[in-house]
């Protein structure tokens, strides 16, 4: 790599330094709660970033795994397609002190781990299998009616509903053109696309994802988009599946979006609690994270981090931070507002 990380102890609290040209060593500068708050000066953070940075002046020198988690953490988006499983990754990075997975978990990223050489060709490409085989295998079970217990398979049954003729056709032409290894992004755009225009008619003025990303056709950007595979299925799925029913397109995916935040948030916060999570009454009748699947949710979260030390309760408090707060263009209530036992360790938080 031609780029490298500046020396610890001269990189200020919640940023991250490179140098990309070692020979007249010009460098970059990369703010780490960028996800947080859409700016890069720390006199407006707000206070509970400001205690997690006194918590990592505390630390001994970080490793450089150690560094590199947390950079990911700050390419976090919400409405990538790893999320949730996006959490899950950083908390077994968390818990092993390792970064063993430099995969993309950002809508638009920091451009830190881009500019040390981890998002090269070969492991996007790799992360876009990724993806479409995790939707390729949901689409499959969907068909046969089993019972989904994968993150991708709760979001595909959840956007789908309940099963028809119609939306079987539907489902069976998508796992036919979705193939991980050569995808065919004219072909899922083609299908979701037709599906879209028969239920909503102008559906391109939809402003929100996942139906921005039909607008990036001519722009050259979107066969090498990571989201946009997931992003075309999620529309047609969409389209299909919550059309005419309960709740609109647009509310079925924020629900996903914000029961997955919610059962996140209290799993790492009773970790960090060193308490174990509380069943949410009202998780009982959700349609993406029910009781069970939210208990299990918590053992693996506890499990991945483990046993906790100092470097892993700041990494962790970053974390419940992050998740709590990637809502930078959201300007409105959201069900973890709520719980305020969800992110209770705040208010306990060492000084």
């Amino acid at each position: 790599m031609s780029a490298k990380l500046v020396a610890y102890e001269y990189v200020p609290l919640g940023f991250e330094i490179v140098i990309d040209n070692i020979d007249v060593e010009t460098g970059k500068i990369w703010n780490l709660w960028f996800n947080v708050k859409l700016t890069d000066n720390p006199e407006t953070w707000d206070s509970e970033i400001k205690s997690i940075n006194k918590m990592q002046s505390r630390l001994d020198e970080l490793t450089v795994d150690q560094r590199l988690i947390r950079a990911q953490m700050a390419e976090f988006c919400r409405e990538h397609p790893f999320f949730p499983q996006s959490i899950e990754i950083l908390c077994k990075e968390i818990g092993a002190a390792y970064f063993s997975e430099p995969v993309r978990i950002g809508c638009e990223g920091r451009g830190l781990l881009n500019s040390l050489g981890y998002h090269d060709p070969k492991r996007l490409n790799a992360q876009r299998v990724r993806i479409l085989k995790a939707y390729a295998h949901s689409l499959d079970k969907w068909l046969i009616q089993g019972r989904p217990n994968k993150p991708t398979e709760f979001k595909v049954f959840g956007f789908l509903g309940q099963w028809t003729s119609n939306k079987k056709a539907f489902v069976e032409k998508l796992v036919s053109v979705i193939n991980p290894e050569e995808p065919s992004i004219s072909s899922l755009v083609k299908i979701s696309e037709n599906e879209c225009r028969k239920n909503l008619g102008k559906f391109e003025t939809l402003g929100f994802r996942p139906f921005n990303c039909f607008t990036c056709r001519g722009c050259g950007s979107l066969p090498n988009c990571q989201c946009c595979y997931s992003m075309i299925i999620d529309a047609g799925l969409l389209c299909i599946g919550t059309f005419s029913e309960k709740r609109s397109m647009f509310d079925e995916f924020r629900c996903f979006i914000e029961e997955s935040i919610l059962v996140y948030s209290l799993a790492v916060n009773s970790w960090l609690k060193g308490v174990q999570p509380r069943h949410v009454r009202s998780l009982i009748t959700a349609g993406y994270m029910d009781k069970g699947n939210a208990s299990k949710i918590a053992e693996r979260i506890h499990s991945y981090l483990g046993k906790k030390d100092e470097a892993k309760e700041w990494l962790t408090a970053c974390l419940l931070k992050t998740i709590k707060d990637n809502q930078r263009w959201h300007k409105r209530t959201e069900l973890i507002d709520n719980f305020p036992e969800a992110t209770s360790w705040f208010k306990e938080m060492p000084l």
